[in-house]
């Protein structure tokens, strides 16, 4: 029997699943109940039920929560959505205009990664069962455009293939017309609490914010964010592509972040690595091409390899296609030369314009056609939606 409290929690979770753009199933263990219990108070779901997807000033979440029957005064709500705010249960605060605005957060692209530099053991233990039972499947779908997507590590593209800038990294940052900012990855630092530490080296500084978001991350408290410049940023990407890390920006023309990942840790990755094919459900425009004649043997890309994708057979080594995300960084070890990365000739993917973008064509996708008119018209009326 559900008792009133966990009843709480479970309609704040068919909210976030609802009308998020990313799903937030339920499981049969009830991890999610679990998660969301350490995320808020009682009294903090009742309120966060009443939030909608969109940010909204506090006199417009106010009018809605007493509406319902909560006796709680503007102040009173302020600084309960503050506190959320800050502990990374909601979106809110600087990043959006004056007067302050909130909104509800899924699950990851958010309440997850605002965890970062607060979480406990038992929440990375819970979080990471619930990865592990169900989530990874929400984030590797076939029948929507995934939050991030691969580009090639800078050293690992020749001049004959070209770039388009939103697939050079080197673009991407010069681009970048506000404040950068890097903090810890909440993956690695969930990986050391619950101690099965990164495999790839002890760099721990990996998610990179642009703009909004990086301010967003910079007016945290406790938070590891630091801002850096964009030469800065440019030799931290030397760093990571001697660790052999991955780069995962978000997945439009304008990223507001970038993830630096391994396949050990990532929760993106390690769910591509439980699908027989990762390759059809994540977004990228190149793969590897191998030249075995040239291979010497030596096996480096072998354990450089994020994905897997790399085995030896006869001393030569082989790459699995459907496990190649195109990253490119067995292709910066490789000495002979027997390999290099080419643009795909099928499946090319032009990433959404912006973040905007790409968490409609995500919706659309979730809703379909009639259920996203619907949703226009509730935000029309200024409803919840």
């Amino acid at each position: 029997m559900v008792d009133n409290e966990d009843l709480i929690y479970s309609q704040l979770r068919k909210e976030i699943d609802e009308h998020m753009p990313v799903n937030f199933p339920s499981t049969e263990s009830g991890t999610e109940i679990h998660i969301l219990k350490q995320l808020f108070t009682p009294e903090e779901a009742k309120i966060a039920l009443y939030l909608s997807a969109l940010p909204e000033p506090v006199k417009k979440i106010h009018n809605r929560v007493t509406k319902a029957g909560i006796n709680i005064s503007m102040e009173e709500l302020e600084e309960t959505l503050e506190r959320m705010f800050q502990k990374g249960a909601i979106m809110g605060g600087k990043i959006f205009p004056k007067p302050k605005h909130y909104s509800m957060a899924q699950f990851a692209v958010g309440m997850y990664e605002f965890q970062v530099d607060r979480q406990t053991k038992e929440f990375a233990e819970e979080a990471e069962k619930y990865h592990t039972e169900i989530f990874y499947k929400e984030i590797n779908r076939k029948d929507h455009l995934g939050q991030i997507r691969t580009i090639p590590v800078e050293k690992s593209l020749t001049p004959e293939y070209y770039v388009n800038t939103y697939d050079n990294i080197r673009e991407i940052i010069n681009n970048v017309k506000g404040p950068i900012a890097v903090r810890n990855c909440v993956c690695r630092e969930s990986k050391d609490l619950i101690g099965d530490s990164c495999k790839s080296g002890d760099l721990r500084r990996c998610c990179i914010a642009f703009n909004n978001t990086a301010e967003y991350v910079l007016n945290r408290s406790n938070t590891s964010a630091i801002q850096v410049t964009k030469e800065e940023v440019l030799n931290l990407l030397d760093e990571y592509q001697k660790a052999g890390l991955i780069l995962q920006p978000e997945n439009n023309q304008n990223p507001n972040f970038i993830c630096v990942c391994c396949g050990c840790c990532c929760g993106v990755l390690r769910g591509l690595k439980q699908l027989p094919r990762p390759s059809e459900y994540f977004m990228s425009n190149y793969i590897v091409q191998l030249s075995p004649e040239l291979c010497n043997g030596c096996g480096v890309c072998v354990s450089r390899c994020q994905m897997d994708a790399i085995t030896m057979i006869n001393d030569k080594s082989t790459v699995d296609l459907d496990r190649c995300i195109g990253c490119g960084n067995c292709v910066t070890v490789c000495k002979t030369e027997a390999r290099k990365l080419i643009k795909k000739e099928k499946n090319k993917h032009l990433p959404p314009r912006d973040q905007y973008t790409l968490y409609r064509k995500i919706m659309m996708k979730k809703r379909g056609l009639i259920g996203t008119l619907m949703m226009l018209g509730d935000m029309l009326t200024g409803k919840k939606i």
